[in-house]
């Protein structure tokens, strides 16, 4: 397409009244025939940043930022200049086509009509109908005010087959409403609605365009997930958005950070506390591409996800990956396993901000509170794991700052002294190196056989977690959710679950093969295995392979224990029973296998 000309520019320029742009952005305040205000572009107390109507432009006499109203959007906005000059002719009113490589593809502007339409749908039903009020009261018990559900346009589903669907009929094709998930289509041939009595949460591209829905339970039902999500669609993949980002903007440019969230809630609840950079992953594992989407808008990500196990186990999971994206990343860790919206709830908002901006921390310190958290010091079983999984993670990081750092510290957590605690360091280091040695040749062929064997059983079930629902059961019956070890699997295993999730009768392969691009749909190609013997004897097989695993990575674990121990003590003595106790444990799961 040609560039914008310069007669369209002209006419763009013209009507947009820049101290009315600005203002959206920048408390301003009349200054003659000008108006001033801080400059949002750095750091000040005194206003230098000055608004010219007469001339149309803004300059900064601190940072030298200058430019017309295009300017000051494609900076603050962190958009390119078409994309600015696009909003703008929109707020004028004046027709300009962009090419699609700049924000979001206008071909797709009918989706956009629709779920906009439906938004609206969804938020008279929340706030101006009968059936809508439990909704509403459970929002108002939440703590969530009218103002609040209106600036999030949160809304409510109808629990009618097809509300939605017949008051979209006759301004909208059945077709388009299929491709964006708001409708489904039964075996008779009736259209139905996809969510239903459920409160309504809109998700937005980062161009502010409702690209999707998410509907969450509010009353307890049988049988029911707790979110029900829209599907895959042309105009939005989970794992490419984030939650809260279009309204985020003008925070993220003030504070110079994202706070990145679990969840809708927890942005809310950030946002009214008054840290409004924040964004939600939706609960998802972070993906590489929102990681990516962070760095358009900022250098730095402090992690906030829920106190818990699970929370702690996908902070660890999103650090490499942001730091790939090449983001300054701290993590904040909120007490009493609490998520944001329980602690604003429990405390306060201003107690919240506070906590954010004096608690971050960096990974190595969020690594070693992760290591700590729930363990009784006070028994001496406790103390020993804790300092053998440090002694591991201190030797793995080949870094004499971060072992001083962090013997010093688990030292005065133990209230021993810290020569006591190093002793014990450098002797776990001797005997480390000292078995290394005696068994880098026996040992190598060994590993890279039984890590094989592991890996491969993971491939294998994989493949039957594809298949069909009959062998899904049986894998989720025997083995944890997160049955994979190997980081690529895990991915494409959370890939399937959120498809299952909105649609159980998914052909998982085809869908998940949609959804990559590059070379992880070049990785995902070789996991899918053409011709498999599926048959209940492979499936037990591969199942007990990995129940398998789970008894050797225990068994290493207590002999690393019991290397550091006397032979003649009770404790020596009562893991080497237990060691025994799970070699036999090992040999009649095989056994029951074979038989």
């Amino acid at each position: 397409m040609a560039p914008i000309s310069q007669q369209a520019i002209d006419a763009i320029m013209n009507a947009s009244d820049i101290v009315d742009i600005v203002g959206e952005y920048v408390k301003l305040q009349p200054a003659g025939k000008n108006f001033k205000g801080l400059c949002p572009f750095h750091s000040e107390k005194t206003p230098s940043f000055f608004v010219s109507p007469e001339k149309h432009i803004f300059h900064c006499f601190g940072c030298g930022e200058k430019g017309n109203a295009a300017a000051f959007l494609s900076k603050y906005k962190n958009i390119s200049w078409p994309e600015a000059m696009k909003e703008l002719a929109d707020r004028s009113g004046i027709p300009l086509e962009l090419d699609r490589k700049y924000g979001p593809d206008e071909s797709f502007q009918r989706y956009y009509e629709i779920n906009a339409t439906a938004s609206d749908f969804y938020q008279l039903a929340l706030t101006n109908s009968r059936e809508g009020k439990p909704a509403l009261d459970y929002l108002l018990g939440r703590g969530l005010d009218l103002h609040t559900i209106q600036q999030f346009e949160l809304g409510y589903s109808p629990d009618s087959a097809d509300q939605l669907y017949r008051n979209l009929k006759g301004k909208y094709q059945e077709l388009d409403m299929l491709q964006i998930g708001l409708i489904k289509k039964n075996a008779e041939g009736n259209y139905y609605d996809l969510f239903r009595n459920r409160v309504m949460f809109p998700i937005k591209n980062e161009y502010g365009k409702v690209v999707a829905f998410s509907g969450r339970l509010y009353q307890k039902a049988e049988n029911e997930p707790k979110y029900v999500n829209s599907p895959f669609t042309e105009i939005f993949t989970k794992g490419d958005t984030l939650y809260n980002l279009d309204r985020a903007q003008p925070a993220i440019k003030t504070a110079k950070r994202v706070i990145l969230y679990e969840g809708f809630m927890d942005v809310i609840a950030s946002v009214n506390a008054g840290v409004k950079e924040a964004v939600a992953s939706m609960g998802t594992a972070l993906t590489p591409t929102q990681a990516a989407l962070i760095k358009r808008f900022a250098d730095k990500v402090c992690v906030c996800y829920d106190g818990d196990e699970p929370g702690f186990e996908a902070i660890s999971k999103a650090i490499p990956l942001l730091e790939e994206a090449k983001l300054d990343v701290s993590v904040l860790l909120l007490p009493d396993d609490l998520d944001p919206d329980e602690f604003v709830r429990k405390y306060s908002a201003e107690q919240y901000r506070d906590f954010v901006a004096n608690n971050q921390v960096d990974k190595y310190e969020f690594k070693y509170q992760r290591l700590i958290r729930h363990a009784d010091l006070r028994r001496a079983a406790e103390v020993e794991r804790v300092k053998l999984e440090l002694f591991r993670w201190l030797i793995d990081s080949k870094s004499g700052t971060l072992v001083h750092i962090y013997v010093d510290k688990l030292a005065n957590d133990l209230h021993i002294d810290v020569e006591t605690l190093m002793g014990d360091f450098r002797a776990y280091g001797f005997t480390q190196n000292l078995k290394v040695t005696q068994a880098a040749e026996r040992g190598r062929a060994g590993q890279a056989a039984v890590l094989d064997r592991n890996y491969t059983a993971e491939v294998y079930l994989m493949n039957y977690y594809f298949q069909n629902v009959e062998y899904r059961r049986r894998i989720e019956a025997e083995l944890t959710p997160y049955f994979v070890q190997d980081e690529f699997l895990k991915m494409v295993l959370i890939e399937a679950q959120d498809i299952l999730e909105v649609r159980p009768s998914a052909d998982l392969v085809g869908e998940i093969a949609r959804r990559m691009t590059g070379d992880r749909k070049r990785e995902f190609e070789k996991v899918v295995i053409g011709k498999l013997d599926y048959s209940e004897k492979g499936l037990s097989e591969c199942i007990t392979t990995i129940k398998s695993r789970g008894f050797d990575d225990r068994i290493k674990e207590l002999e690393t224990a019991r290397a550091l121990l006397d032979k003649s003590s009770p404790e020596y003595l009562a893991k080497s029973e237990e060691i025994k106790n799970l070699r036999k444990g090992r040999e009649n799961l095989w056994k029951k296998t074979k038989s």
